[in-house]
């Protein structure tokens, strides 16, 4: 084909729009009969300009569909092929097509590579999945929706994190915010005094960040708090890159070191054995031998404990514990054991992808984890008896393996499901079975029916009495523990936190209960009710081997303690009732008449000790620094910084066109 002056810039364009060579770029262009646009297309969609695809015959014939050039090869009419696919003046034409294959409609086995992109169709399949999740991500940008502004009831507030980045620890520290003793500890503190030369991840800052925060979430009318200072200061930048397990327990144990510091260092020396353990509990190792201690190693630390979760779910909180903390070998043991429980313990879940072996993979079972919990079995005090009722626990697991074995002996053969097999015949035997009118023979068929029968009745009697002893032992072995010694320290859960696998803010979301015992599901900015069963066997993210990935578990509280309300210092309180005013005079009226009144109570008692004023009544002095945390801080003014978070809320309302609340 001779190529004009045109054809030929075209070609030259097309190479370096496309950054191919001339001749790819020649045949795709010759192709597509000149078509500029759909060549340039076809590039980028993987087409070389190559043969990939014949039609087959059972004699070989020269195939013409990639080149425009080919004479087509003159052929007797074959009135089994129509091409209603070209158009002509003179109606339909029949013979071969001379439209090029489209690549789009190309039928692929699953695990052939698609043209151009190097990989499997399901694994095509699963990274459009995660380019849908990545457009979450593009849409950090955003914010939220100004027609629902104003907290509805007790809605709770969510935390929205300006940089997208931070969605993970902005949903730990809402969590953080429904655990009652937490939440009743934060209003405890005192103000440090700050200076603008501090730092700006010390932890004085950060304690001054987490009280305001808590306490707007507490006293204010907003619906959602876009938050642009207080998550980078409780977070360490080397977490980024961490997953969402790793990075929360992360959050947890910052946190809880800044704050059981400061608790610490209001009080006083003589009051050092009332310190309340918020979040680090202690522990120590023992080893027994023949349930006689051996040794018994140093306290250790912990305030998040890390669960293994099976690859394909399934397993329980409470199970998964004693096996982790307690390991029997012939006669000996060891025992990982709490000295000092804290007030709240915290779950990381981790999840291993399954094995790629090839085999269809099983259906995720969610990882169950129980409303409320008692924690005695785990502690030292309790070791004796723990241990005495572990061992009974796995004699009844080796008891009921055996009658699960026998079971098995009854009712399979060969990997056959016997017992049904017998039916079957019986069934042969009593329906289809003929004797033709022989006498003889219907004697036979009765006699065996009989028999077969008899042998039915048989093993399913043995079926049935080895599944209610099965049953009785599970029961005896489910109730072991609960004896008295063992159920005074009760633990309940307060949030959970869920990974759907894939990245983004959005795939990022908690279910945490309030003080009425209401379950809600906070996604981004988005706050929903939601059953309690929702909570308990949520599936998402089990297929990518995510999922539910912390726990928060808190003493369990009377009704009366759960709604104690928090006192929180005046220059918080005051700077709330001011921005609730602005709030309700520039929303709609039908979005202010949501608010309820949120006001400062009057000093409650508290569930924790009460904080002991040092004797001058001087304002809180950090812990001892280090070189890296900067100078002392000083009083400074911090007014201005209070009503950050409600300046970019209002500013999203006044450019927001009115109808569209």
């Amino acid at each position: 084909m001779q190529l004009s002056e045109a054809d030929t810039e075209s070609i030259s364009l097309l190479c370096t729009l496309t950054n191919v060579d001339a001749d790819t770029a020649q045949r795709v262009y010759q192709k597509h009969n000149g078509d500029m646009n759909k060549a340039a297309e076809a590039i980028f969609g993987g087409d070389k300009g190559e043969e990939t695809w014949t039609q087959r015959h059972n004699t070989p014939e020269p195939s013409n569909y990639y080149d425009p050039n080919a004479v087509p090869a003159v052929r007797a009419p074959n009135d089994s092929t129509i091409d209603l696919t070209g158009e002509s003046d003179s109606g339909p034409t029949f013979g071969p097509s001379n439209r090029a294959p489209d690549p789009n409609w190309a039928v692929v086995p699953s695990n052939i590579e698609v043209p151009g992109a190097g990989i499997s169709h399901d694994d095509q399949t699963l990274n459009e999945a995660i380019q849908a999740s990545l457009n979450d991500v593009a849409s950090g940008e955003e914010t939220f929706p100004t027609q629902d502004l104003v907290r509805d009831g007790g809605r709770p507030v969510a935390l929205r994190p300006q940089s997208p980045s931070l969605a993970c620890p902005a949903i730990v520290v809402q969590a953080l915010y429904f655990v009652p003793q937490v939440r009743a500890a934060v209003g405890q503190l005192r103000l440090p005094e700050i200076q603008p030369d501090v730092p700006f991840n010390h932890p004085a800052r950060a304690i001054w960040n987490l009280i305001e925060l808590y306490a707007t979430m507490d006293l204010g009318q907003l619906a959602a708090i876009v938050d642009v200072e207080v998550l980078p200061s409780l977070e360490d930048e080397e977490r980024h890159g961490d997953g969402p397990p790793d990075r929360a327990a992360a959050v947890v144990n910052s946190l809880g070191r800044i704050i059981e510091a400061h608790l610490s260092a209001q009080q006083d020396d003589d009051e050092e054995d009332s310190i309340v353990h918020l979040f680090e509990f202690s522990s120590v190792m023992v080893e027994l031998s023949n349930r006689l201690p051996r040794k018994v190693s140093r306290n250790h630390k912990g305030s998040v404990v890390a669960l293994e979760v099976p690859p394909n779910g399934g397993g329980d909180l409470v199970s998964r514990l004693t096996s982790l903390l307690s390991r029997f070998d012939e006669g000996k043991s060891t025992h990982d054991v709490i000295v000092e429980p804290s007030e709240m313990i915290s779950f990381k879940l981790v999840r291993h992808p399954p094995p790629d072996d090839g085999q269809k993979k099983p259906e995720a079972i969610p990882f169950q984890f129980p409303k409320s919990f008692f924690l005695d079995q785990f502690l030292f005090r309790n070791l004796e008896i723990s241990v005495r009722k572990q061992t009974q626990q796995l004699d009844l697991s080796r008891e009921i393996e055996e009658l699960k074995q026998q079971r098995e002996t009854l009712t399979h053969l060969n990997q056959r499901d016997t017992l049904r097999d017998l039916k079957t015949t019986i069934h042969y035997y009593e329906h289809i079975a003929q004797s033709g009118g022989d006498p003889e023979r219907q004697q036979v068929l009765t006699y065996t029916l009989e028999r077969l029968n008899d042998i039915l009745v048989v093993v399913e009697s043995k079926v049935a009495g080895i599944n209610q002893k099965i049953q009785e032992l599970e029961k005896i072995s489910d109730n072991l523990f609960d004896v008295p010694e063992l159920q005074q320290l009760q633990y309940d859960l307060r949030a959970v936190l869920v990974h759907t696998g894939l990245p983004g803010r959005k795939q990022l979301y908690s279910y945490i209960q309030d003080a009425d015992g209401v379950w809600w599901k906070t996604c981004d900015y988005e706050v929903t009710e939601v059953p309690e069963e929702i909570v308990f066997n949520d599936t998402a993210g089990l297929h990518l081997s995510a999922g539910p990935f912390l726990l928060l578990y808190s003493k369990h509280l009377s009704d009366e303690e759960l709604h104690l309300p928090v006192n929180w210092p005046s220059i918080f309180t005051e700077q709330s009732e001011l921005n609730n005013e602005r709030l309700l005079q520039l929303v709609p009226p039908e979005q202010a008449a949501k608010a309820t009144p949120r006001r400062q109570p009057a000093p409650p008692p508290s569930p924790l000790p009460p904080p002991t004023p040092s004797r001058s009544e001087r304002h809180f002095t950090p812990p001892p620094r280090t070189t890296s945390m900067g100078p002392r801080p000083n009083p400074v003014s911090h007014h201005r910084g209070t009503s950050r978070t409600l300046d970019i809320a209002l500013q999203d309302i006044h450019e927001t066109p009115r109808s569209s609340y």
